[in-house]
């Protein structure tokens, strides 16, 4: 039986967080202001992680997954479904709780009924839709439990849906449409609730945490990704780009599948939950084809974050990250690890949901923040999240229990 992560609700508000875009290749010399900025960037404020809830191949709650994690039982398999251009199986990371016919029906009802007309779906998005909706009931259902107050007012609560890039507009406004149906059905108030289009999850943290600060609107809001490319469209697709996974292109991608979320708000002083700060950086994406990948961009994102939040790098009690199974990535994460937090463990301190979700998307960036909320509750002190999985930017994410502990620890 599937779990949510819970943790108090926040009540107060955070100031802006320090996320930017700025590119790194050459560039004009920059004004002295805009150096100063470098040299003294501004502090990195934190927002709240209410709840976080997965369904992943591996996991159908952080719990569970960051357990599989740790016994490393999470390889890719066989997919004898899914075959490649000579019609050998190809290797994928299926999840079971993408089928659910109940679900999947009650789904097609509603939009057969409010949606004019209803576009068609593949199964692979059906897949994915299932996902997110076992997602969003929980994280909407925990919402409604700790926010929603007895007199009946509630704060603004914002969706943000985020779907794979082949999504047709009419496609992702059906979605849009069924999850705004299912916070209504979870008890939020329809005019209190809304769904808004974000950017990448890195991205739209950001922007959100900003907007918090300078909103005079209580507002909560659900980050929530789910994907799936279990299917074999998918894989004939990729086999003749040449980006699927096989024994000659092991730099390819494993279908994957899973949906991931997190009930974020501003923070407030209560005890018990966890913050995140996170702080991202653009990336050239050719830099992507380089045969090995620099870590620099990581360690000055994670100087930033420790610094702003007066966090120690010792005091970091493990690494997770959205890292694929391309080696240079990999490669990329230990040689971070190694140079930000030498006193981690590489077997046991470092995990890579890549593996355990198969490519689907921003869906292990959103799990390994959830995960890593998990793990900062169990090992009470703080995590670094990392994301470099996009070939177009990087992203750092320092998660930790709040308040810290008098120690440092």
């Amino acid at each position: 039986m599937s779990t949510t992560t819970t943790l108090p609700p926040a009540q107060g508000w955070l100031s802006r967080i320090g996320g930017r875009l700025g590119r790194q290749a050459a560039a004009p010399a920059l004004p002295q202001a805009a150096i100063e900025e470098r040299r003294n960037p501004p502090a990195v404020p934190p927002l709240a992680i209410l709840a976080g809830a997965l369904r992943t191949p591996h996991g159908a709650s952080a719990g569970e997954l960051n357990a599989a994690l740790a016994a490393n039982k999470v390889d890719a398999d066989l997919d004898r479904t899914l075959v490649d251009d000579d019609g050998l199986p190809v290797m994928s990371v299926r999840c079971g709780q993408a089928i659910d016919e109940p679900v999947r029906e009650e789904i097609a009802d509603w939009l057969t009924a409010h949606a004019a007309p209803v576009p068609h779906l593949s199964d692979e998005q059906w897949r994915a839709l299932v996902l997110g909706t076992a997602v969003l009931r929980e994280l909407a259902g925990h919402a409604a439990a700790t926010l929603l107050q007895h007199d009946g007012g509630a704060p603004a609560l914002q969706l943000a849906p985020v779907l794979p890039d082949d999504w047709l507009p009419e496609q992702r406004q059906a979605a849009s449409m069924w999850w705004q149906q299912v916070l209504v059905q979870s008890g939020w108030p329809a005019a209190q609730a809304a769904v808004v289009t974000p950017e990448s999850p890195p991205a739209f943290i950001a922007r959100f945490a900003h907007e918090a600060v300078t909103s005079t609107t209580p507002v909560a809001t659900i980050l929530l990704a789910c994907a799936s490319h279990i299917g074999q469209e998918t894989v004939d697709r990729w086999a003749a780009a040449g980006t699927l996974f096989t024994s000659v292109h092991p730099r390819g991608r494993i279908p994957g599948e899973g949906a991931a979320g997190l009930l974020l708000a501003p923070v407030a002083g209560d005890a018990g939950r966890v913050n995140l700060s996170l702080d991202i950086e653009a990336r050239d994406p050719s830099l992507a084809n380089q045969k090995r990948l620099s870590h620099d961009q990581l360690n000055t994102l994670a100087e930033r974050l420790l610094q702003g939040a007066a966090v120690a790098p010792a005091d970091i009690a493990m690494i997770v990250a959205d890292t694929g199974p391309d080696t240079r990535q990999v490669l990329e994460l230990m040689e971070f690890a190694s140079a930000s937090a030498p006193h981690l463990d590489n077997a046991s301190d470092i995990v890579r949901l890549g593996p355990a979700c198969g490519a689907c998307g921003a869906v292990p960036f959103v799990a390994a923040l959830a995960v890593a909320a998990h793990a900062a509750l169990e090992h009470g002190a703080p995590l670094l999240c990392v994301s470099n999985d996009n070939p177009a930017l990087r992203a750092l994410a320092l998660v930790h229990p709040f308040p810290p502990s008098q120690d440092g620890s």
